[in-house]
């Protein structure tokens, strides 16, 4: 019978062995990985030293032929006659375009169909004669766009009535539904407007181009900002539950990115769930942001190791990838140390560990136990006495996140990586890309909140004009 002493020592020896196990796996995987590249160069190398060899005989035979003309023709002018290589003949062997017993992928038959059409001839096309109807007929569908001429805008007139109310005493007005109050451009414009500025990325000047080309519509860019404007203001309200909803998620993301705002260098950052995206262009990166913005929240906050976000008061995990991206970059600098080159190795090897057991199902207790090893890992490797600098640079980086790199072995459901973050911030880098960032603090801010209703909107798999041209009605109703 075992003593709980020896089945404890037992389990750590156990850990211990999936450690050194796992670094015995990846450093097989590289061996083989290494001969499997050596054996492809091996094999490059041959193909090439055999075209050469070939390419080598060619030339003898056509520099024995050159001579035999020579012998012929000495003392003579002439122009030797080309001959076809044996490349062109390959080439010709192979026909262009698709081969015989190809497997052809082609556009689905539609199932709605809008318009049926009948077409028959009513003389032969080679003799002219006069042509009867049959029964049987040869299907095929086109979808295409409406003619652009039938997409034109339309005007509507509104007969607003001036009524006197006799309790009041006053003169009363209705107003119009789904219609913006003191603006004579549509919500339907205002709905493809955003869709084109948030999520196709497109500048004013491409947008309002685009009004005049497809819909004949003169509209000028400094319209289109004033309309962007009135739907942050209708979209408060939205954007507000979405921060709402990162606040009272069970697990959340954040990552900041910069933006140029006048010239200025401010700071984008983001704050996300998987249904919801929460963005908000500061002048500052300073703590004072997630402090603002995560206010009273609960759950998991899923970061980077930028300092601004240690000292919240709320759970957090660190991210994997920019440790270990930290850790692989210092291993391929010229003069890398051999320690860093250990270190990266061992991280590594704890994250794919790790990556496992956070799969497996949840039960508290072994859990707690796994975190309680790990920690005693990851302390064992913030204890190591480095002499190196770019060892003691990832140590430190090691060393600040500490036992926030395992809280996703605690509470289910929370990653080991930023991805989530990372892909959410991305179409903010795309944009800033495209039009260098907002001429104002106040365009800023318009950006910010319109953009993250329509990409909540876009990662929720909900249709996108519909939804979001609902939510505008639904905003102008409450003003």
């Amino acid at each position: 019978m075992y003593t709980p002493a020896q089945f404890e020592l037992t389990r750590k020896e156990i850990h211990e062995l999936r450690v050194e196990n796992a670094g015995l796996k990846r450093w097989h995987l590289s061996q083989k990985q290494r001969a499997d590249k050596l054996a492809e160069e091996n094999a490059i190398l041959k193909r090439e030293n055999d075209q050469l060899k070939k390419r080598e005989e060619k030339l003898q035979e056509k520099l024995k032929e050159i001579e035999k003309q020579r012998d012929a023709y000495k003392g003579m002018v002439f122009k030797a006659k080309k001959k076809l290589g044996s490349a062109q003949t390959i080439d010709q062997q192979r026909e262009r375009g698709g081969q015989v017993g190809h497997i052809g992928h082609g556009r689905k038959i539609p199932t709605q169909i809008d318009h049926l059409v009948d077409v028959c001839l009513t003389h032969c096309p080679d003799c002219h004669t006069k042509l009867k109807h049959s029964q049987s007929t040869t299907p095929h569908t086109v979808t295409d766009l409406p003619h652009w001429q039938q997409l034109q805008p339309v005007t509507t007139k509104y007969q607003i009535e001036r009524q006197w109310c006799t309790k009041c005493c006053k003169e009363v007005k209705a107003t119009p539904k789904g219609v913006i109050p003191g603006n004579r451009l549509g919500i339907v414009l205002l709905t493809m407007v955003m869709v084109w500025k948030y999520r196709l990325r497109l500048p004013l000047a491409k947008i309002k181009e685009q009004l005049q080309i497809q819909y004949n519509l003169k509209v000028s860019t400094g319209t289109l900002q004033a309309l962007l404007a009135k739907a942050k203001l209708f979209l408060g309200s939205r954007y507000d539950e979405l921060k709402r909803e990162v606040r009272g998620s069970p697990v959340k993301h954040a990552d900041e990115t910069g933006w140029r705002v006048g010239g200025d260098n401010w700071w984008c950052w983001l704050f996300a769930t998987n249904q919801a995206r929460v963005y908000t262009i500061e002048e500052t990166r300073g703590k004072g942001i997630p402090q603002r913005e995560l206010r009273g929240a609960q759950g998991v906050l899923v970061r980077d190791d930028y300092g601004g976000y240690q000292k919240l008061p709320i759970l957090q995990q660190s991210c994997w990838t920019h440790l270990l991206r930290k850790s692989h970059e210092a291993t391929i600098q010229e003069e890398s140390s051999i320690e860093v080159k250990t270190l990266h190795t061992k991280l590594k090897d704890i994250f794919m560990l790790l990556s496992e057991d956070v799969t497996t199902p949840f039960n508290e207790r072994d859990r707690q136990e796994w975190h309680d090893w790990y920690s005693t890992d990851i302390e064992k490797l913030s204890l190591v006495k480095y002499q190196s600098t770019d060892a003691k640079k990832i140590q430190v980086r090691l060393k600040n996140q500490g036992t926030n790199l395992l809280t996703a072995l605690l509470y289910p459901g929370v990653p080991l990586t930023n991805n989530l973050a990372e892909r959410g911030i991305r179409p903010m880098v795309i944009t800033r890309k495209i039009s260098g960032g907002s001429k104002t603090s106040n365009g800023a801010s318009i950006h910010a909140v319109n953009m993250s209703i329509v990409e909540s909107i876009a990662i929720s798999k909900q249709p996108l004009l519909d939804t979001l041209h609902a939510t505008l009605l639904k905003a102008t109703g409450k003003n």
